[in-house]
């Protein structure tokens, strides 16, 4: 499911705000401190329980109020989706009147933020990489979060005996910790490969409207499963068991994986612009984006905040004609609008909202 429309009581800036979303891309565009920030926030609290701006919800309240509340409506389903935060009690969520999880809705109406750190996503450490495969996965998946607590449950056994210097107790919990991690490098490993050819196919088609996209081409992109796959988990977790046992922790498996972007032999990091760095973490997020919409039969929102920062007319112009593949909502914000008649000529549903004529 997918959010058609969305309305706001009492979130940050807005006593109330409805909007009608596109079914394909929305622009929110105005000055700094305007709500547009504020309004992608409400959608990525409308569909996880949770900000990408702060882990206090009660800080999205408006002052001088007690609640907020976010309203959703799934014009094709029909569904109804609300999410109620008094101040001092837990955030409340409800699907057509019914109570839920954070999991149940995360699954129901998925999202996904291009941040700040997902602007330069080569210049983070792999663990933020990781966690990026892993929400995509946990979404589309029943069986991916199954393998994912086991691993972890038994890697944090398995580290807890090594802390003791236990290595007998620690090589016990081996076996489940092989199963289930052979499992999560499966899956992460086939989401690699599977984006990656949407990922070509995408830059392909820019290409032929814009050369300068070629530079998002000729790129290596691969996991790097945080052992030897030659040799297999199971014989890497065997022969390190000395250097465990040492440093008093697990030192190979997935929990050390890593996606790896090259050109060359070249890691993108060090031979990209930061525009170009952006550029490329929004065509990845958006190529992963559609492959859970063909693969799993979801309707994920894809939600980039402050769309020119770091990026220069160039890179820009590469932008443009992304607009005409994207196969899910997509919702972004910036300072102005950049793109006039390009955009409202062509053939895509496509909506621009002035925020300081929505408030």
């Amino acid at each position: 499911m997918a959010f058609s429309k969305i309305e706001l009581r009492n979130f940050r800036c807005f006593d109330s705000l409805l909007i009608d979303l596109s079914s394909s891309s929305s622009l929110f565009y105005g000055k700094n401190g305007c709500g547009k920030t504020s309004i992608l926030e409400s959608i990525y609290v409308a569909s996880s329980g949770r900000s990408f701006r702060t882990s206090n919800l009660e800080s999205l309240i408006k002052k001088g109020a007690e609640t907020f509340i976010i309203k959703a409506y799934d014009d094709n389903s029909g569904a109804i989706l609300e999410v109620n935060k008094a101040k001092n009690k837990p955030i409340s969520i409800k699907i057509n009147n019914s109570k839920v999880t954070i999991s149940e809705l995360v699954r129901a109406f998925p999202s996904f933020s291009i941040d700040s750190k997902t602007f330069f996503y080569n210049d983070n450490a792999p663990e933020y990489r990781r966690k990026q495969l892993d929400r995509g996965l946990f979404i589309a998946s029943v069986n991916y979060s199954k393998d994912w607590f086991g691993y972890f449950r038994s890697l944090k056994q398995r580290n807890s005996a090594l802390k003791l210097g236990d290595l007998t107790q620690a090589k016990a919990y081996d076996p489940i910790l092989i199963k289930h991690g052979e499992n999560l490098n499966n899956l992460r490993e086939n989401l690699v490969q599977e984006v990656k050819v949407i990922y070509d196919d995408l830059v392909k088609k820019l290409v032929v409207e814009n050369e300068r996209a070629a530079i998002f081409y000729d790129i290596d992109i691969y996991l790097k499963p945080g052992f030897d796959n030659k040799i297999g988990f199971e014989t890497c977790l065997k022969n390190s068991n000395t250097v465990d046992l040492k440093r008093k922790i697990t030192t190979v498996g997935p929990h050390k994986a890593d996606v790896i972007f090259e050109s060359k032999g070249l890691l993108i990091k060090d031979i990209f612009s930061r525009g170009e760095q952006k550029l490329l973490s929004i065509l990845w997020s958006l190529s992963q984006n559609i492959y859970l919409g063909r693969s799993f039969n979801l309707s994920p929102i894809l939600l980039l905040d402050d769309l020119s920062s770091e990026l220069d007319s160039e890179m820009l112009e590469c932008f443009l004609p992304i607009l005409k593949y994207i196969e899910n909502r997509f919702i972004f914000s910036n300072i102005v609008d950049l793109f006039g008649s390009k955009i409202m000529g062509n053939k895509q549903s496509f909506k621009k909202f002035h925020v300081e004529q929505l408030n």
